[in-house]
């Protein structure tokens, strides 16, 4: 009898396609009917969804944040954030925007802001147990 010497492996750290917000309706579900969560850097809405995890859809605006280089690299660390944070969060459409203070932000600060932010997520967004 041989045992494991490695423990439960963690979840995988993937952002596969079916994790993506894509089309144009449920942002808009998400922005009317969603919860907003935000700091001085990002806003966050949040809408619970039938799928069976979260999802993340991403609005960074030029006019917000400046320059294709800028907003590719700004979504690249968003998505690497959700991508950690993934399997402590609820069951939920989560649109993430930014604000005028992510322009000129350290990427220590936008990491901390966004940590903090999917922590408010996971503790008031807790699925409910009714149908």
């Amino acid at each position: 009898m041989s045992v494991d010497p490695t423990p439960a492996s963690p979840p995988p750290l993937t952002f596969p396609p079916e994790r993506r917000v894509r089309r144009k309706v449920d942002f808009e579900v998400a922005y009317k009917r969603g919860r907003r969560f935000s700091d001085s850097l990002f806003t966050m809405t949040v809408r619970a969804n039938d799928v069976a995890g979260p999802r993340l859809g991403l609005a960074i605006a030029a006019r917000t944040i400046g320059n294709a280089i800028a907003r590719n690299r700004l979504r690249r660390l968003i998505r690497e954030s959700f991508r950690h944070e993934q399997h402590r969060l609820p069951a939920a459409d989560i649109i993430v925007g930014a604000k005028v203070g992510a322009r000129s932000a350290p990427d220590p600060t936008r990491r901390q802001s966004l940590s903090a932010l999917w922590k408010k997520i996971a503790s008031q967004c807790v699925p409910s147990s009714t149908p």
